[in-house]
């Protein structure tokens, strides 16, 4: 069903405007109805619509839905090449990217039915504008087809070697891209659904620093450069080191500012590691300012507007704004593309909410709009059920789990519960926070763990926790190597409020 609403959302009622797109009897058509009870959010996965549509007994095996799935499907995709898309949230460069892939399918088939003249004409279009904004796989591929063009069909002598030369040139520009792209992606895709520091990884991250060196100095070429500023990133966000991560970002945004036309995606990129190192660095003055010009780049529900209202949220909560923190909590909940994001999306998010709910249980957040907090009809063990993806991330987010789920049953007054978790809550400790990334998480469970130790009396408690806090305050959140999603509420302020709540 995932496909289906994603094309959907792509292809909407607004795009399609007055085109007969679906059926020549849109009134009475299943594949219309099914179209748009999809665009509607009227289904939640393929059983309900096949159940909608062919009775109880039937699931989405049933031939007859998957025959009607396909008509729908094989439709949304033929509309993609018909609908609107020159938005105005789109980048000059997002526009140009559609139409030459839109126009370079149009030649394919035209040289397929050889009307070589009318596709001839249309290329020249298109390498125009895949020149202006470096569309390097398609220039490939283009130079290719009129170097067989002329080579074999017209044999203009002159023409091949020109293209020919052309075809290797660029040619030898995408192999290079593909070589750095491969050194981030085997860097980044250790992080998709891990938090955890990965210290080990710098060496790594150094080595190919050097192997992409020379290429980004050979060619500036967008996907090269974008790939290779996002690996030298990852030399130092794999430790942590906000500070030389912030000076390689102000590069980066500086070289991508030059360009000709808005690179919108590189800046939005660094703008928002820019905005992490902020926080981190509690550079709270440059933050907001920051954020707005990350989100000019950034389109309304899509991954990465969800990722940056991550930070803002961050920076309300660690700068005690929990009443803005809730309004943009909930604001993002009932965003409608909330549900179609990723789960380690979606879980970073229920996440923060678990830490807001224990804020106004222990009367630190007053929330007027009743409504919305009593609309999310939050269970504690409903929630830990839910975290399905960072309660695998032992040395990450499932830290922040972890902690929430101590600090909301000690709001309950679970005690019971607490004393029963206290062993296997230090094995967790020992086994997974000794090393130094976590020393600030290691303190801190280590301070919560003494409440059950001194039965939890408010004045036993803060004398054994003494020098646990000592020590966290001599490592403060800017100075820490630690990935900068963990402490939700920084750990100082969460504990000032768990000895408000023991007696």
């Amino acid at each position: 069903m995932k496909d289906l609403i994603e094309l959907a959302n792509i292809v909407t009622k607004t795009k399609l405007r007055n085109v007969e797109l679906l059926t020549n009897d849109q009134n009475d058509s299943k594949i219309q109805q099914f179209y748009d009870m999809v665009a509607d959010s009227c289904f939640q996965d393929d059983d309900e619509a096949a159940v909608h549509f062919y009775g109880e007994e039937k699931d989405k095996r049933t031939p007859s839905y998957q025959k009607l799935r396909k008509s729908l499907k094989d439709r949304l995709v033929n509309s993609l090449f018909i609908i609107d898309l020159k938005r105005a949230s789109y980048t000059s460069r997002q526009k140009a990217y559609y139409e030459c892939y839109k126009d370079w399918a149009a030649v394919k088939i035209l040289i397929g039915k050889n009307a070589y003249q009318t596709a001839e004409g249309m290329i020249r279009q298109i390498l125009k504008v895949a020149k202006k904004y470096e569309f390097s796989e398609l220039l490939v591929d283009i130079y290719h087809t009129l170097r067989l063009f002329h080579g074999t069909i017209i044999g203009n002598f002159k023409k091949y070697e020109e293209y020919n030369e052309a075809f290797k040139q660029h040619q030898e520009i995408w192999i290079a891209e593909n070589r750095v792209e491969e050194c981030y992606i085997d860097l980044s895709i250790q992080f998709i659904n891990s938090k955890a520091d990965k210290v080990d990884l710098q060496k790594t991250a150094q080595s190919y620093v050097e192997i992409i060196s020379k290429d980004m100095e050979r060619y500036d070429s967008y996907q090269l450069q974008l790939c290779g500023w996002l690996t030298r990133l990852t030399e130092f966000t794999v430790v942590n080191d906000y500070a030389n991560t912030l000076e390689v970002c102000n590069q980066a945004i500086q070289y991508f500012e030059k360009k000709q036309y808005v690179a919108s995606v590189p800046l939005q990129v660094f703008l928002y590691q820019k905005c992490i190192c902020l926080v981190q660095l509690r550079h709270f003055d440059q933050l907001e300012g920051c954020i707005e010009e990350c989100l000019s780049h950034l389109e309304e529900g899509r991954l990465n507007w969800f990722k940056l209202l991550e930070l803002r949220f961050q920076y309300y909560a660690h700068n005690e704004c929990y009443q803005e923190a809730f309004a943009l909590l909930t604001a993002v909940l009932e965003n409608k593309k909330f549900g179609q994001l990723p789960g380690n999306i979606q879980e970073t998010w229920m996440i923060s909410e678990a830490y807001l709910i224990f804020l106004k249980r222990a009367g630190i957040l007053e929330v007027e709009d009743k409504k919305a907090i009593k609309k999310s009809n939050f269970r504690l063990a409903k929630f830990l059920n839910e975290i399905e993806i960072f309660s695998k991330d032992k040395q990450g987010m499932n830290v922040s789990v972890l902690m929430i789920e101590f600090l909301i049953k000690l709001v309950s007054k679970q005690y019971d519960d607490l004393i029963d978790r206290a062993e296997a809550i230090n094995k967790y400790r020992s086994r997974y926070l000794q090393h130094d990334p976590m020393i600030r998480s290691n303190l801190f469970l280590q301070m919560l763990l003494q409440l059950p130790k001194n039965a939890f009396q408010k004045e036993a408690v803060a004398e054994k926790t003494k020098p646990y806090f000592n020590q966290l305050t001599s490592i403060p959140i800017e100075t820490a190597n630690q990935t900068h999603e963990i402490e939700i509420i920084p750990y100082e302020k969460l504990w000032a409020i768990v000895l408000t709540l023991l007696e």
